[in-house]
C-alpha cells in the first residue's frame, strides 16, 4: 500500500529523524511501532525538508515529533522548521551518538533511522537540548569570535617566541599589551643582528598580524562591553567579584533561560564543573571534572574565580570559602569549587533579580554545606 495512503488511517502517528550534513540530510520516517514508512536525501535547507515530507505525508498534523542532533546547523534548522509548523526537538549530541553507536555501519541513512527510532521512545528517555533564543546566539557569536582571535594571538607568541629560542633570544612574557611585546620582540631582533642573525624577514609577517590580531581582539572586546552594559541580567551579574562584562555575557548566553534549571546546583553539572563518577557493584570511583557543556563558558568561569581568589582586597564568604579550601586541597581545585559555586550564585542573582550578597548568615550557610570537587 502507498504510503500516502497509509496516513488515512484513523490514529495513526509518525516520528521523523533527520541527519544533517553541510549539504544535504537524510530522513527517515517511521511509525509508532517503529516499522519504516520513508526514507531520502534532501537538500539541507527548511524548505526542502518541510516539501519532502509534504509529499511523503499527507497530514502532517500525524507528525509527533522531527527530531535532529544539536550541531552547528541545527538551530537555523529547529528555527525554520518550527516556523513552519513541524513539532521539532533538538536532541543533546553525546546521548544520541551512544544510541546510534548500536548500529554496525554508520551511514547516513542509518543514522536518521536510529535518530527516528529516539525520538518515536521519547518520554524521559531522552534529554532535548535547549535552542537558544536569536539574541543569545547573535552575542554568543562575538564572544566565540573573539575567543578564536586570543587563540590566534597566543599561538603567534608561541610560535614568534620559539623561533628565537634556539638563537640564545629568550622574550620574557606575562600579561603584556600588544604594544610591549612588540618593542621586546625587536629587541631581541637587533640584539641577533649584532650577532650576525638575519631573523627579521620571517619574523616581521608574523609580528605584523599578531598586531592586527590585538586590534580585531579589542574592538570585538568593545562591542562585547557595550552589549553586557546594555544587557540588564548582565549588568546585575557584574556586581559578583570576578565577573566582568566577557564572563556575565558569556554566562547569560549560555544559560539563556534560567528557568529550565530546576535546582541552581545543577548549573554546575550543566558547565562540566562536577567530577565524573564511575559506579558499579562495590567500585565507586570519583575522578576529575567532566568537563561536559559549553567550554568556553566553563573557562570564563575558571578565570572568574581566579580572578576572585587572586585579585582584590575585598572580602566575601565565597573568596573566604575558597581561600580555606586553597589552604587545605590546593590551589587548582580550589579554583574549580569556587567556579561551580560561583554559576550557582549567579543564577539564583539571575532567578532572584537580586544584587551580589557579599556577606549574610544564609550565604555563609550554603557555602558551609557546600564540597569541593
Amino acid at each position: 500500500m502507498p504510503f500516502s495512503q497509509q496516513t488515512k488511517g484513523a490514529g495513526m502517528e509518525y516520528y521523523v529523524g533527520l541527519d544533517v550534513s553541510q549539504r544535504q540530510t537524510a530522513v527517515c520516517v517511521v511509525d509508532g511501532q517503529g516499522k519504516k514508512i520513508a526514507e531520502g536525501k534532501v537538500l539541507t535547507l527548511p524548505g526542502d525538508i518541510y516539501g519532502w515530507l509534504a509529499t511523503k505525508v499527507l497530514d502532517l498534523a500525524a507528525i509527533v515529533r522531527v527530531g535532529l542532533e544539536a550541531g552547528a546547523m541545527s538551530n537555523w534548522l529547529y528555527t525554520e522548521l518550527g516556523k513552519l509548523g513541524l513539532p521539532m526537538i533538538c536532541l543533546e549530541a553525546y546521548q544520541a551518538h551512544q544510541f546510534l553507536k548500536s548500529n554496525r555501519n554508520k551511514t547516513d541513512k542509518n543514522d536518521a533511522r536510529g535518530l527516528a527510532q529516539l525520538v518515536r521512545m521519547g518520554g524521559d528517555f531522552i534529554r532535548p537540548v535547549t535552542v537558544r533564543a536569536q539574541t543569545s546566539r547573535e552575542d554568543r557569536t562575538l564572544l566565540t569570535l573573539r575567543q578564536n582571535l586570543v587563540k590566534q594571538k597566543i599561538n603567534l607568541e608561541n610560535a614568534i617566541t620559539g623561533s628565537l629560542k634556539p638563537f640564545g633570544l629568550v622574550v620574557a612574557r606575562g600579561n603584556l599589551s600588544a604594544r610591549t611585546f612588540r618593542l621586546r620582540v625587536i629587541e631581541a631582533l637587533v640584539l641577533a643582528e649584532e650577532r650576525g642573525i638575519n631573523l627579521r624577514r620571517g619574523l616581521e609577517p608574523s609580528l605584523d598580524l599578531y598586531d592586527s590580531s590585538c586590534e580585531q581582539i579589542a574592538k570585538l572586546t568593545k562591542q562585547i562591553q557595550a552589549t553586557a552594559r546594555n544587557n540588564p541580567v548582565c549588568r546585575r551579574l557584574m556586581t559578583a567579584p570576578g565577573v566582568g562584562p566577557i564572563v556575565a555575557l558569556s554566562f547569560v548566553t549560555a544559560v539563556d533561560v534560567p528557568e529550565r534549571f530546576s535546582k541552581s546546583e545543577d548549573i554546575g553539572a550543566y558547565f562540566g564543573l562536577t567530577p565524573r563518577q564511575f559506579q558499579s557493584g562495590e567500585t565507586d570511583l570519583r575522578g576529575d571534572i567532566s568537563r561536559l557543556g559549553n567550554s568556553m563558558t566553563r573557562s570564563h568561569l575558571v578565570q572568574a574565580a581566579t580572578v576572585l581568589l587572586t585579585s582584590g582586597n575585598k572580602w566575601s564568604t565565597l573568596r573566604a570559602w575558597g581561600r580555606k579550601i586553597a589552604k587545605k586541597r590546593g590551589f587548582r581545585k580550589a579554583r574549580i569549587a569556587v567556579a561551580r559555586k560561583l554559576a550557582v550564585v549567579l543564577h539564583r542573582m539571575w532567578i532572584n533579580e537580586q544584587d551580589f550578597c557579599w556577606s549574610n548568615k544564609q550565604t555563609e550557610k550554603e557555602l558551609a554545606g557546600a564540597t569541593p570537587a
